[in-house]
């Protein structure tokens, strides 16, 4: 198993913060970055993308009506850039179940392009800081549910 992968592990499992998780994603990046400039004698090109952006964070905001449901979740973009390599991994441990009743509500979470999703953030070049904004109906509360995911 790789680092990125175990301090990924590390956070679900509560034993590091996610902050604490970024510190260590950007310390193991640096770190694969020195060696690489160190063994290579080649003087490395400036990638030359413009940023239109500069986005911190992912947000995640779950609420309702009647206050039964309140999720904050913010999650900084250096973590995405790892998120994105297990995405294709991380679906296919959605339960079976779970993925009908999101399809049922019209929620098709293989349909989107995480990785197209995850470039755009990173060059700055998404258009609309707002990704995902979704109002549903849940008849057992009797309120509406708002899911946002938008880069601030």
């Amino acid at each position: 198993m790789n680092e990125q992968l175990k301090i990924l592990e590390m956070i679900e499992k509560g034993q590091i913060t996610a902050a604490e998780g970024m510190e260590l994603l950007e310390a193991l990046g640096s770190a694969k970055e020195t060696s690489e400039n160190s063994e290579s004698k080649e003087i490395p090109v400036q990638n030359p993308v413009i940023r239109k952006s500069s986005y911190k964070f992912l947000k995640i905001k779950v609420t309702s009506d009647n206050k039964t449901v309140n999720v904050n979740v913010n999650i900084p973009l250096g973590l995405i850039t790892t998120l994105g390599e297990v995405t294709g991994k991380v679906l296919t441990h959605i339960p079976p179940d779970a993925k009908v009743k999101m399809e049922s509500k019209g929620v098709y979470l293989s349909d989107i392009d995480f990785q197209g999703i995850i470039r755009e953030l990173l060059n700055g070049t998404l258009d609309d800081p707002d990704i995902v904004d979704v109002e549903a109906w849940d008849e057992d509360s009797k309120s509406m549910i708002r899911v946002k995911i938008y880069v601030e």
